[in-house]
């Protein structure tokens, strides 16, 4: 009877000792899924430009275009944002100065702009651009204290006080 005790401790011990020895396995490191959109079509415009390192402006002021011109050539929208997400993944991979978080965090921004663009109504003269602007909640408790007081949606009080600020000379 005194056997089982010593044995209990002695495993437990032993599993104590290996738990301590053996790291977890360290996360993995940002990579891009493998993807092919072989129903681009052959005259698509070149997706080289699309990431122009940290602040991304040109790739930003593009990305509209681009849906459109894609939009044009016949391609569905599922394949516009496996296309173009395909093209913008590689290139912020290569962005050494970003953490890994952080490119997971561009390219998962990108991908809802893309989506939003693709998905959205394609009758428009002219294709909405998203922004996508990370606001503290309390920030993002007051624009929503402010548009229910004048009885308006969130983005569209916060277009109406964009566009009153561009008015302020």
């Amino acid at each position: 009877m005194a056997v089982r005790p010593v044995l209990l401790l002695i495993l437990v011990c032993g599993a104590g000792l290996i738990g301590s020895i053996v790291r977890p396995a360290d996360a993995a490191a940002f990579t891009c899924p493998d993807t092919v959109t072989s129903d681009a079509p052959r005259n698509a415009p070149p997706l080289s430009d699309l990431y122009s390192g940290a602040n991304n402006l040109a790739g930003g002021n593009r990305v509209g275009e681009l849906v459109a011109d894609l939009r044009k050539s016949g391609m569905k929208p599922a394949l516009i944002v496996d296309h173009l997400v395909g093209a913008y993944c590689p290139l912020v991979a290569n962005d050494g100065s970003l953490s890994d978080k952080q490119k997971a965090d561009r390219v998962r921004r990108f991908a809802r702009q893309v989506t939003g663009l693709a998905y959205g109504s394609s009758d428009q003269g002219e294709l909405d651009v998203l922004v996508d602007v990370p606001l503290m909640p309390t920030l993002l408790g007051q624009v929503d204290q402010a548009a229910a007081g004048v009885g308006m949606s969130r983005d569209a009080w916060i277009e109406r006080a964009i566009k009153q600020q561009l008015t302020v000379p």
